[in-house]
């Protein structure tokens, strides 16, 4: 791995207010590899001030039909779901503080818009409208008896703890779906989760997501958006409301949510900048 000098970050920084997330053109000028570009802008939050977001507009084929921007992406379920935080650089393989340190972080992508509300304030500007090679896969039984058979295997090699991320892509389906992780937790007591919720607390997903959160929530820290109370995400777009704490990862002050671990250590309200 090739350090970053500082006048390379500076350069990275002045080339990224002219060119956005062009990381192929920002790689051939610097003479660097597009997963290094993508890997510092990250951390230096360059992705989330400076970058291009990809908004679609209200007569788009995905806004219309309330699905993924690229369909080809969403696939049956294989043998291998739930991923590797190291698959995610905004993840990290390993917690690396807080009280779930030293356990593996594993990641599972559904298809947004499909899964979720059309409420979401990101209905338009997901940030998954950027993610064109990112695999999500198709909600169903098939997929929910995958998930639990990679649960049983992850329960058996991580005995000590593991984590899970709740949606890298989309959102709880259905309230069946909410309960399938709520046996989950009972079979798997070495799993652990966190995320975040889109559905209003007022919907019958939104209700199932907060009452498993609200009995399980040192296991099972999935942040809820659009509620007034309890352990919720805020967007902002300059600075976040009084009370509410900036995503650190975000903002560039710590390199990804496993060396962060804010989401489930506190149930104050996290703050994530508009995309």
């Amino acid at each position: 791995m090739t350090l970053w000098t500082a006048p390379e970050v500076e350069t990275l920084r002045a080339l990224w207010t002219v060119h956005g997330g062009g990381f192929k053109k920002i790689a051939k000028i610097m003479g660097r590899s597009r997963g290094s570009i993508d890997g510092k802008s990250r951390v230096l939050g360059l992705q989330f001030h400076g970058g291009r977001a990809v908004v679609l507009e209200n007569d788009h084929p995905a806004i219309i039909e309330g699905r993924s921007l690229f369909p080809k992406r969403v696939v049956a379920p294989d043998g291998n779901v739930l991923k590797t935080g190291d698959n995610q650089r905004k993840l990290g393989r390993m917690i690396a503080k807080g009280k779930w340190k030293g356990f593996t972080v594993f990641s599972l992508s559904l298809e947004e818009r499909a899964t979720c509300p059309r409420t979401c304030l990101q209905w338009n500007s997901c940030y998954t409208n950027n993610m064109a090679h990112a695999k999500r896969y198709r909600h169903g039984i098939e997929l929910e008896e995958q998930i639990w058979r990679e649960l049983w295997a992850l329960q058996h090699k991580h005995p000590a703890g593991f984590v899970i991320r709740l949606h890298v892509a989309g959102d709880f389906p259905s309230v069946a779906y909410v309960d399938l992780w709520a046996a989950a937790l009972d079979h798997f007591p070495a799993m652990r989760v966190f995320g975040y919720c889109a559905w209003k607390y007022q919907t019958p997903i939104g209700k199932a997501v907060i009452q498993l959160r609200n009995k399980h929530w040192d296991r099972f820290a999935i942040r809820t958006s659009g509620g007034v109370k309890g352990p919720r995400t805020v967007v902002f777009q300059q600075k976040p409301p009084p009370g509410v704490i900036p995503c650190p990862a975000q903002s560039g002050k710590t390199a990804s949510c496993s060396t962060c671990a804010l989401c489930w250590a506190t149930t104050k309200a996290i703050g994530f900048r508009a995309h």
